[in-house]
């Protein structure tokens, strides 16, 4: 079953074979049926004439591809298995993780806990409350590892009577270290306010659980669903549909049965305006390919790749700190540019460097055979700089 898992994947992968990619992390390649799902019904939508008259062959076209959003919503809901009315279609984690902060109402002097291994996707925003609300954001370490109860520690010990959110990974793009959502939920007690998740690892690498007690959860496309670049998800909780308004509004969206939304009933409260609404038809074709598989085995099958690429790693004689959890780790060496550099010159595996380490994202086009074999390559080449 490995090797067919990898083989199928491969078929859909659109890379030059010349070339190791080991980047998902970033930006996962969209699958090709992906790429001409949106190709194909964008041109048909085009060529039809986009916005024409009412009653011409153009309006109907575009009416039809408005549903498109709502289709792709309600593949998302059952693929989370969750509520369509919880799900908004966006443009990226960043659009999500904006349109979730700028619908609570912030005053001076409210507290946000956040982590020192977060997205600038994430963080950035929050610096934003800082300036214009006076917010202020403390920042506690992400877990070292997986468990680490000093993290849930150090969490229980800033909250305080002003803390109105807490914004964490459920994976950090840095280390690839997974936080375990439900012993934080627990550990959170009687805390009432907000609970933000950024899911962009986590979504496509593990099963999505929609944890009770997250009230914003986001995760883009592009990564590892390997869908259209320009998508993400906005999943709000009933208690966050409740009590909060978003900032932006315009025209809703459109029901799969031709009628329109109304702009406050549920989370496409988020969506408004044209769009290219071909890519949502590509989120749709990105589920589809994966439900080939159950998400336990694909989470399986990533296990199996960071095992492999570890032993090969290992059997490199190669010292270098690794962390990670899932198919993404993180390799502590200082050289990080240069190495990435000499992986890219001498072997054509792309990585990406930051600093003090480097990032390998394991595809799952690899074979196990394959994975162990590029640990062992890029762990002599790592112990060339660091040894």
């Amino acid at each position: 079953m490995k090797d067919d898992m990898a083989r199928v994947w491969l078929e859909e992968c659109p890379l030059n074979n010349d070339l190791i990619y080991l980047n998902s992390g970033t930006l996962g390649p969209p699958l090709k049926s992906v790429s001409h799902t949106v190709d194909f019904l964008r041109n048909e939508w085009i060529r039809e004439g986009p916005g024409s008259a009412a009653g011409a062959k153009g309006a109907d076209s575009y009416f039809e591809m408005m549903k498109w959003t709502d289709r792709a919503r309600q593949k998302v809901a059952q693929w989370m298995k969750t509520s369509a009315a919880s799900v908004a279609i966006t443009g990226n984690a960043t659009d999500g993780i904006n349109l979730a902060l700028t619908s609570i109402s912030w005053k001076a002097g409210d507290h946000i806990v956040t982590t020192d291994e977060e997205h600038p996707a994430l963080l950035y925003p929050l610096r934003r409350l800082e300036d214009r609300y006076g917010v202020i954001v403390d920042v506690i370490p992400f877990p070292q590892s997986d468990p680490d109860q000093d993290f849930f520690d150090a969490l229980t010990d800033v909250l305080k009577p002003s803390t109105r959110m807490v914004a964490v990974s459920s994976v950090s793009h840095r280390s690839g270290v997974t936080l375990d959502l439900e012993e934080m939920i627990t550990r959170l007690g009687s805390y009432e306010g907000w609970v933000l998740v950024d899911g962009s690892h986590a979504a496509g690498t593990q099963p999505i659980l929609v944890v009770p007690g997250v009230d914003f959860y986001v995760f883009p496309c592009h990564k590892w669903l390997f869908g259209p670049i320009g998508t993400g998800i906005l999943w709000v909780s009933e208690k966050a549909l409740a009590e909060t308004d978003g900032l932006l509004s315009g025209a809703p969206m459109m029901r799969e049965n031709g009628e329109r939304y109304s702009d406050r009933q549920g989370a496409w409260r988020y969506e408004f305006g044209t769009r290219d609404w071909a890519l949502a038809a590509g989120i749709v074709a990105a589920i589809n390919f994966r439900q080939q598989w159950t998400e336990t085995e694909i989470a399986h099958y990533y296990l199996e790749l960071r095992t492999a690429y570890l032993r090969g790693y290992q059997q490199s004689g190669c010292s270098a700190t690794v962390r990670g959890s899932g198919p993404i780790l993180q390799i502590v060496v200082p050289e990080s540019s240069n190495i990435s550099r000499a992986l890219w010159e001498t072997y054509q595996i792309i990585v990406k460097p930051d600093i003090g380490s480097i990032r390998v994202s394991l595809p799952p086009w690899l074979t196990p055979t394959i994975a162990e074999d590029i640990g062992f390559i890029m762990g002599k080449e790592i112990a060339l700089w660091s040894c």
